[in-house]
């Protein structure tokens, strides 16, 4: 037994070529592996050695791009080239060098190449979206911007991208038609809006528009992040006016779902939606009204003071309106516990003295609105000791 295992024993010198073997892999793997995560950290790209860098180049490159360094982006274009001449990335950084540098001959063969090479790399979609746009080719430069927003939809957020599609009438059509197939980056386009300059929010908004106008609605969930952001922007009558284009179940009229159908204590409100407003005073409920999708809202407690309970901003126009509301108490008649107002955002309610119309069953007030807020809370709530009573069908139109 010992003999045949001795017989099996490799040599000293072919362990000690094995044990090298096994540390140069290692070190190999190693330097690859730091090389590969490289591709997104300019930083640690910066520290992987030259005999290891190869995603390491293109993404120094794209950095030199980033910082106007044409010269810098140039030499690492080349580079790259150099190590790896058929990774798509590495001609299309070379062909961005070239055009940094002002060469555009040669720019333009590059992204030819880059472009047999494969379509997946943004520098390349960003050069022939550029050149499609040259040639008034929109739609071709829709399918490019489609492309890169696909791979990032963070790119909506770079003007010199989505400004020359938005800006123009075939611009918008093209975006629209890729719009109609209801890309990923779509949700980013309504919803990641909140801290962008309000004309590019408003870019977004007549684009949206023209794709309802196609047949294209986003829903109610998806609109409301950019409606809230009009609404919040001091561009109130772009928000709800977008609001009702893309979400059918808040209507068209001067209020929103004037039958409380889409009123959920869960919900997320929006600008444009009813919210409730909660204390410890009283307890809120939504339960039907009838039959079909409309719902009445409960209202139920003693508390000391009047207490706003349901809030909804609208857009009026300097001039009288017509406000109308139903109400019961625990016994089903008219109850005039639940109070209603119009005011400013952050004023402060003052109640108004309706008078019920018997034969219809409606509280009614009349309104005058002076124009001197763009938008206005109508507020809805509970008077002192009010018990039990609930809210349903509110009605707001223009009075003669």
């Amino acid at each position: 037994m010992v003999a045949a295992t001795q017989r099996h024993k490799l040599p000293i010198w072919s362990r000690l070529a094995l044990g090298s073997g096994v540390i140069l892999y290692a070190v190999l793997a190693a330097g690859s592996g730091a090389d590969r995560l490289s591709a997104s950290d300019p930083g640690l790209a910066a520290k992987i050695p030259e005999l290891f860098a190869s995603a390491a180049i293109r993404t120094l490159g794209a950095q030199a791009l980033s910082d106007g360094k044409a010269m810098d982006a140039l030499a690492l274009g080349t580079r790259a080239i150099y190590n790896e001449p058929t990774e798509p990335q590495s001609t299309a950084l070379f062909g961005a060098g070239k055009l940094a540098t002002g060469d555009r001959l040669q720019a333009d063969r590059a992204f030819r190449v880059a472009g047999q090479l494969g379509w997946r790399v943004p520098i390349t979609q960003s050069y022939w979206m550029g050149q499609a746009l040259a040639d008034g080719k929109y739609d071709i430069a829709a399918l490019r911007l489609d492309a890169l927003l696909r791979q990032q939809p963070a790119l909506l957020r770079q003007r010199q991208l989505t400004d020359p599609m938005e800006r123009n009438p075939a611009g918008q059509a093209a975006l629209i038609a890729r719009m109609q197939l209801r890309p990923e980056w779509l949700k980013a386009y309504t919803g990641d809006v909140f801290d962008l300059p309000v004309d590019m929010v408003l870019q977004r908004a007549e684009v949206l528009s023209g794709a309802a106008r196609a047949g294209l609605l986003v829903g109610c969930k998806q609109a409301a992040p950019i409606a809230s952001m009009l609404a919040g922007s001091n561009q109130p009558k772009a928000g709800i006016a977008l609001w009702q284009q893309h979400c059918p179940a808040a209507g068209t009229g001067l209020i929103g779902d004037e039958r409380l159908t889409m009123l959920d204590i869960g919900a997320t409100p929006s600008a444009f939606t009813w919210v409730l407003v909660g204390n410890g005073e009283l307890s809120l409920a939504v339960e039907p009204s009838g039959t079909g999708p409309a719902k009445r809202l409960l209202i139920d407690g003693m508390a000391g003071l009047a207490k706003p309970v349901l809030t909804q901003q609208v857009v009026l126009d300097p001039g009288r309106y017509a406000l109308s509301w139903r109400t019961g108490d625990g016994a089903g008649r008219a109850s005039d516990h639940v109070l209603a107002a119009l005011a400013c955002p952050g004023e402060a309610p003052v109640w108004l003295a309706p008078t019920l119309d018997r034969a219809a069953n409606l509280w009614r007030a009349q309104l005058q609105i002076d124009g001197h807020c763009p938008a206005q809370q109508l507020i809805f709530g509970a008077a002192a000791h009010s018990g039990r009573v609930w809210l349903e069908q509110i009605g707001l139109v223009r009075s003669p």
